[in-house]
């Protein structure tokens, strides 16, 4: 009996010790204890502190894929674009299906100038998501301000294939159909970004367009559009002028789109994330 009891006891501890151990969990072990607390620390926007607890917490475990994605929001608040790279880097080394890496990853390397790495960063993470019109406008349009037109217009073209709703999607596609001497296409582009937002610069664009094609009537009726609106209101006030007095001069009415970068009407900016 007494052999029973001791039995009987021990077991009872045994029970009480699985019990406790039973409320530890994977998340107070150290590595992503510490990797927690340097969410508080980001989230607190105390970043330094953030990025040491994500090393804190890569030296207990390597290969600690969140660590290293906190350690490059870290960064990246920072614009330490190098160190961002880097953890970004190995996230996606050890996690290549993760569209946030990659898109990260672009972001940082579009920072640093590095427009071909952004490039492919930006279409590694489409070809995961290829539902993300926001991150195809951005790859676009950097593309465009890097003057590389030829590679960013298909993208572009894909956008406007599907019916995109974003203005600047047309007026960029419009501004490299303008470069190439196609009016008619920059015309039905243009018209179709108006459709979608009610812009000053635009109408005003659309007036030089149809009067390159010799559509006086049209490019008067946009140019009146263009004078309603603030920012173009005296620059259009010239033109139907000079329209209305072309006969009586040779100083017809703008013969150039304005070029961003000038002090004149910009007719295409990118949005603005």
């Amino acid at each position: 009996m007494m052999r029973c009891g001791i039995a009987l006891i021990i077991a009872a501890h045994a029970i009480v010790g699985v019990g406790a151990a039973s409320a530890q969990t994977i998340w107070d072990d150290p590595a992503f204890a510490l990797y927690q607390k340097g969410v508080e620390a980001l989230n607190k926007k105390d970043f330094e502190t953030a990025d040491r607890l994500a090393g804190e917490a890569i030296q207990q475990y390597g290969t600690h894929v969140l660590a290293y994605y906190l350690r490059a929001q870290a960064a990246i608040a920072q614009s330490k674009w190098e160190a961002a790279a880097a953890a970004l880097t190995k996230v996606n080394e050890l996690y290549p299906t993760s569209f946030a890496g990659q898109r990260d990853l672009g972001l940082v390397y579009q920072q640093m100038g590095r427009i071909d790495d952004a490039t492919r960063a930006y279409k590694a993470a489409l070809a995961l998501r290829p539902d993300q019109e926001d991150l195809s406008v951005r790859l676009a349009f950097m593309l465009v301000k890097e003057n590389q037109d030829d590679r960013a217009e298909p993208i572009l073209q894909q956008l406007a294939d599907k019916d995109s709703k974003i203005p600047e999607v047309w007026l960029a596609l419009g501004r490299i159909a303008y470069e190439r001497g196609e009016y008619a296409t920059t015309e039905k582009a243009f018209v179709r970004a108006l459709t979608l937002r009610d812009d000053g610069r635009t109408w005003f664009n659309l007036g030089v367009i149809r009067f390159k094609q010799n559509n006086t009537k049209g490019a008067l009726e946009a140019f009146e559009r263009a004078a309603k609106h603030a920012e173009t209101k005296e620059q259009a006030a010239r033109e139907i002028d000079k329209l209305r007095t072309a006969a009586k001069g040779d100083a017809g009415p703008a013969r150039e789109m304005q070029k961003p970068g000038s002090t004149s009407v910009q007719p295409t900016s990118p949005p603005r994330y």
